[in-house]
């Protein structure tokens, strides 16, 4: 080994002893009569102590990687901020493996660079002890998967990464093949029939850290590829999939965060909606939305008039909020499709704003009352054709005043589990969308609605959620032949789309299928709660930008004609919009 310890190891018990040490060059202080660096490394940090006549006789700077030989003393003025800093080493020898031109920015945690220059130079911004912090992180995560999921009796199988191109929800990525021109592999947004598969081959726990990939729009907490937590059981209902999901979460927060989660509260996603105006809940702090259709529908306003009419109270900020914050919170209820929201202020025990003049007075004693608002509180009042819509509209409220409000505790954790999707919906023009893939078993009771009324069926499904954040979804499995077929004619799926598409999965289904169910977790997602971060791209060694575009390598890239030309493929120029 180039090396008798990392940088990051040394103290006092290594006093006098003859040591070397490799890394880059992170500070240089130099005195006169004595000069000190800080030698860095993925472990941490160690002061050299190095004479001025042995320091002259190299060129040395930093970011430079370098070894150093010397004897390890005790500190005459300590760090306590760093592990390593009762001790220093008393340089005795130098070897200088490479140079390094200047950085385009420091190495350091509090970096004033921009992301995307950071981006551009990731194996530079990587040299980060925050970074570095969250590869770890991320390297826990799936090592001690392992450790839970092994102990639990799963087994893990690879599957395949150029697949049959199904519709799963998003847009695939497609692979040309050069031996079958004019056909496509496609790279897997999920390993969900392949599972499947397992289970009807009568595997009875698989799991896999899976690739998966989805060519859709890009936000702040997606990306274009991503790895999944995936696992399928056999022979268990939902509770037995529930169970390990919740076992799987606390293992891993109690061994890399040192947190005890508490047990997964479990709610259906009407409630959700109707509760909290989300279906990924923060349960940190307590503003429920109110149904108050029944005292505002027929209160003299005509915005209310046959409408789903919500309500959200905000506590105690009437003689604060001013007209600009009302104008940005109708801006942003807005973009969840909602008309606008009212705003009431209640103060000196009556209500004023711009729509009070058009209420019934007897109706804003009974609003009061229902809500039970106090001196100085702000009612918001949503209304929509659809009481869905109406909701998530006050939810996004919700988690904007929840944050402006500090009502959120540090280090608190409210996991849940999201339960009883719906399963289909009705679109203006007659036909039916999954709001799930479409291998999800419907609840047992809700079955007899397939054939009717498809949009009341409500699925065997579950999200869990963390602080506002969904961390994984999943669900029993569709293990009827029939019903299947039902579901992807429903679909608007031909015989001919059917086989074509799925053929080979169809044909699975009629060779006995066990009950399943399985579930996927993000673990991008999960590295961020156990990270800390808000920014998806923190926690990803080398991630692609808001533009789905990786700045360091320039990628994706046009290839040379030829390499096109191979697979029978013709660029089409789009028009420049």
């Amino acid at each position: 080994m180039l090396r008798s310890h990392t940088c990051g190891e040394l103290s006092l018990s290594n006093v006098n002893q003859e040591v070397t040490l490799c890394g880059w060059v992170d500070s240089i202080r130099n005195l006169g009569s004595l000069v000190f660096v800080d030698l860095r490394d993925k472990y941490g940090i160690t002061q050299l102590n190095i004479s001025p006549k042995l320091f002259d006789k190299y060129v040395i700077k930093n970011e430079y990687c370098i070894s150093v030989t010397g004897i390890v003393n005790k500190r005459s003025n300590p760090n306590k901020n760093i592990r390593t800093g009762l001790i220093e080493i008393n340089v005795k020898k130098i070897q200088v493996f490479s140079q390094s031109e200047l950085p385009p920015f420091e190495i350091k945690d509090d970096v004033n660079a921009s992301e995307d220059l950071r981006l551009e130079y990731r194996y530079l911004d990587l040299r980060r002890p925050k970074m570095i912090k969250y590869l770890q992180i991320r390297n826990d995560i799936n090592k001690y998967t392992r450790e839970f999921l092994y102990k639990n009796g799963f087994e893990e199988i690879d599957t395949p990464t150029l697949i049959k191109s199904t519709p799963e929800g998003a847009r695939d990525y497609l692979v040309p093949s050069r031996i079958y021109p004019g056909s496509f592999y496609a790279l897997p947004q999920s390993p969900q029939i392949y599972k499947q598969i397992l289970m009807i081959s009568s595997w009875d726990r698989y799991f896999q850290i899976a690739h998966c990939y989805r060519d859709e729009d890009q936000r702040a907490d997606r990306q274009p590829e991503f790895l999944q937590i995936d696992c399928e059981m056999s022979f268990c209902n939902r509770d037995d999939v529930l169970e390990i999901i919740e076992g799987l979460l606390k293992y891993l927060f109690k061994k890399i965060k040192k947190v005890n989660l508490s047990d997964f509260t479990r709610i259906s996603y009407e409630e959700a909606i109707t509760k909290y105006g989300s279906d990924k809940p923060d349960l940190r702090y307590e503003l429920f939305l109110h149904d108050v259709t029944s005292i505002l529908d027929n209160c003299g306003f005509n915005a209310f008039k046959g409408k789903k009419v919500n309500a959200l109270v905000i506590p105690q900020v009437g003689e604060t909020l001013s007209r600009k914050e009302m104008d940005e919170d109708n801006t942003l209820a807005k973009k969840y499709g909602v008309y606008g929201v009212s705003h009431l202020k209640y103060q000196n025990k009556e209500f004023t704003g711009s729509i009070v003049k058009n209420i019934n007075p007897e109706k804003l004693k009974e609003l009061a009352k229902k809500l039970k608002v106090k001196e100085n509180d702000v009612v918001i009042i949503c209304a929509d054709n659809k009481n869905e819509k109406s909701c998530i509209g006050l939810g996004a409220l919700r988690c904007y005043y929840g944050k402006k409000l500090n009502l959120i505790k540090k280090n608190d954790y409210k996991p849940l589990f999201v339960l009883n999707f719906p399963l289909f919906e009705k679109t203006d023009d007659g036909k039916y969308v999954s709001l799930s893939n479409p291998f999800t078993r419907m609840l047992d009771e809700d079955i007899k609605y397939l054939d009717t009324t498809p949009e009341k069926c409500h699925s065997y499904s579950y999200d869990t959620v963390l602080n506002g954040v969904e961390l994984s979804s999943g669900a029993l499995r569709i293990y009827d032949s029939e019903v299947q077929k039902k579901v992807f004619k429903l679909l608007g799926l031909s015989d001919e789309d059917i086989n074509t598409r799925f053929g080979f999965f169809v044909d699975a289904l009629k060779y006995g299928v066990p009950p399943e169910g399985g579930f996927g977790i993000g673990v991008e997602r999960l590295a961020m709660e156990l990270s800390d971060t808000d920014n998806i791209r923190d926690v990803i060694a080398f991630p692609k930008n808001l533009k789905a575009f990786e700045p360091m390598s320039k990628c994706p890239s046009p290839v040379d004609k030829k390499d096109i030309d191979i697979l029978g493929l013709e660029i089409k120029k789009q028009d420049d919009k």
